[in-house]
This record gives C-alpha cells, sequence and structure tokens, in this order.
C-alpha cells in the first residue's frame, strides 16, 4: 500500500507542475486518494510567501474557512467537475479577504475553481483589497470588500458591489440579487440573471448584454434605489408574459432593450434554479434576436462578450487527471508498477 500511495502522489505533483504558475507552487488535500503537502488550506496560507500559487484538491470533505492576508492565487479543482473519476469538488465555507492591517492585504489575489459554500467577504473594516479576479467558482454571497475587481464566469446568489469603483460582473450566473453600487465606472453585462433577481442600491451603472429570466417587479416602482443607470441590449423573457416589466425603469436610460420575448436558448428554460444550470445548454440558436446583437456585436448572455462561459462546472484550466486505473494488481518484489492516467485541460 505505500508503494501505491507513493506513485499515486508522484503522479499528481507531476501534472500539477505542467500548470505555470507564480511564485511557489503548494498542494493541498485533505482526501485519501490524493496527497498535498498540506492537509489544512488554512495552513498552506499561513505559510505562503506573496506571489505563490496554491492548488487546493477536489475532496468530498470540506475544508472550512479561510482568510487571506497576502497576494496569492488560489486554484481548486472545480465547484461542480463532471466527467472525471471521481467528480470532487474543491469546498470551502467562507472566504475571508482580510483588510484590517495595510500590512496584511490580499490585494491582486486571484480565486478561481472553487465551491465556497457561504460568503466571498472580508474581516476588518479599514482597507480596500483591491486588484481581485474571481473566476469560475460558486458561492451564495459575494461582496466586493475594494476597487479594480473582475467578476466573471461564476454562480453567485447574492452579489453586494460594496459602492466600490472599476468593477466588472461578466458572464455569471446570477441567482437571486445586486445591490450596493453607485459608480459609474461598475459594468454588469453579459450575465444570465435566474428567475426574480432584484436590483436595490444601483445607480450610475452600465448593465448592458444581458439576459433576464423573471425580471423582478420591483423594477416597475424603482423610487430612488435604482436610478441614473444605462441599460443597453438586455433581453427580458417572462413565464408569465403579464408579469411585463418596463426597461429601462423611470429614472434610468438606454436603448435597444428587448421584451417579452424568447431569447430561444438551445434547451428551453424559463424556470430553474441556479444550482441547475448545468443541465440546460444556455447557447442561442442560430436565428435568436440576441444572436450578434450586444453592444460589441457578439452574442447577448454568457457565451458573448470579452469573457465568454467556459464551462458549467468551473473547471479551469490547468490538466487534471480525470481517470487512474492500475493495471497490474499483483506486483512481485522488484516488479513493475503500470498505471494508466486519463487527463484532460479545460478551456
Amino acid at each position: 500500500m505505500k508503494a501505491l500511495k507513493f506513485y499515486t502522489t508522484t503522479l499528481i505533483v507531476v501534472l500539477f507542475s505542467v500548470f505555470k504558475a507564480t511564485g511557489t507552487v503548494i498542494t493541498v488535500s485533505n482526501h485519501v486518494l490524493t496527497a498535498g503537502q498540506y492537509t489544512s488550506a488554512q495552513d498552506a496560507i499561513d505559510a505562503a510567501s506573496p506571489g505563490d500559487t496554491i492548488y487546493i484538491h477536489g475532496s468530498t470533505t470540506s475544508y472550512g474557512d479561510i482568510t487571506l492576508n497576502k497576494r496569492l492565487v488560489i486554484i481548486g479543482a472545480g465547484y461542480d467537475p463532471r466527467n472525471t473519476q471521481y467528480n470532487l469538488k474543491t469546498q470551502l465555507g467562507n472566504v475571508y479577504f482580510n483588510h484590517s492591517n495595510s500590512t496584511t492585504l490580499a490585494t491582486g489575489s486571484i480565486l478561481k475553481g472553487l465551491h465556497i459554500s457561504s460568503d466571498l467577504t472580508y474581516t476588518g473594516t479599514t482597507f480596500d483589497v483591491n486588484n481581485i479576479l474571481v473566476e469560475r467558482c460558486r458561492m451564495h454571497t459575494l461582496t466586493a470588500c475594494g476597487s479594480n475587481w473582475v467578476i466573471k464566469n461564476n454562480k453567485v446568489n447574492h452579489l453586494n458591489l460594496g459602492y466600490k469603483s472599476n468593477l466588472i460582473v461578466a458572464n455569471n450566473f446570477i441567482g437571486s440579487s445586486i445591490y450596493s453600487s453607485d459608480k459609474p465606472s461598475v459594468l454588469i453585462t453579459n450575465n444570465i440573471l435566474i428567475g426574480d433577481v432584484s436590483f436595490s442600491n444601483i445607480k450610475y451603472a452600465h448593465v448592458t448584454n444581458n439576459i433576464w429570466t423573471n425580471p423582478s417587479s420591483g423594477f416597475n416602482n424603482p423610487g430612488t434605489s435604482i436610478v441614473n443607470n444605462t441599460f443597453n441590449k438586455n433581453i427580458f423573457v417572462y413565464a408569465d408574459p403579464t408579469s411585463f416589466v418596463t426597461f429601462p425603469p423611470a429614472g434610468n436610460t438606454g436603448i435597444g432593450n428587448v421584451n417579452t420575448i424568447d431569447p430561444q436558448f438551445v434547451s428551453n428554460i424559463l424556470n430553474t434554479s441556479i444550482d441547475d444550470v448545468y443541465q440546460y445548454d444556455w447557447h442561442l440558436r442560430s436565428g435568436a434576436i440576441g444572436v450578434g446583437y450586444g453592444t460589441d456585436g457578439t452574442d447577448c448572455g454568457i457565451y458573448g462578450g470579452s469573457y465568454p462561459m467556459p464551462n458549467l462546472t468551473g473547471v479551469c484550466t490547468m490538466p487534471q487527471i480525470v481517470s487512474m486505473d492500475l493495471q497490474n494488481s499483483v506486483i512481485p518484489q522488484g516488479g513493475t508498477l503500470n498505471v494508466e492516467l486519463k487527463g484532460r485541460a479545460e478551456k
């Protein structure tokens, strides 16, 4: 058994080394089928130096809460990997950015391929954590706790923009709400908003090329909570056309918005939950109104714009082993262990 464990560990570490990463590469696993340098994600973070990359293996067990207080690249196995031998996702609890001390900021960090069961948020209230990339992650609530964030290709229920500037929210599935923004440098583009997604305290944002299913009736009476935004070339579709909502809402501007029309997804989709989106094909059919209709000449929805959705699993571009089989069950002393590996790299 020791020999088997040795070979499995060696093969996985070699595979990781193919991916170009900054700084030192650190591996984490709390699963019996794989091995890493650490079993605790927080221990790996604490031991890392700014600029290091931490790979966190998929597992049946959550790694719990983590707190980032330095610039790191954190990469997981995906939030919902499929068609692999074990389909193990990288599960975390809450992810905190510590911004209580200017010398321990995670500014410049990258988070990819993580299933965050609770919130991506912050601890402390003094300093902003800027220049963050959150990509291919699943989380309940994401709170932008600094400026210059790119939030793309994720699945998120609640999106708190934190009244920060220079935010790009692109090509995500959003399931419940977007709120707290008052900067004209905020772009909300090419997302699919599932169900009754509400806007609250959103002002001066640019809202373009999104597809909304069953928009919130709250848009009919926005008051002063949703004003001075620009809504351009969004598509709005309703399971019940009598639930029509006027766009842009009163107090906002915009052109080219298309209301009460079938967006013609490849799959017939009107009512679903954000956790079931993998069951459907969200591409637009040939001839659909949203094909090439975006403000940049690409499609509306998650497959247009600058950050087309790469997959619905959160798996990243690094090569991953999808299966491993031992070819000989009995090994004589001094013999050779034959292992067959199959790997795949996602877009």
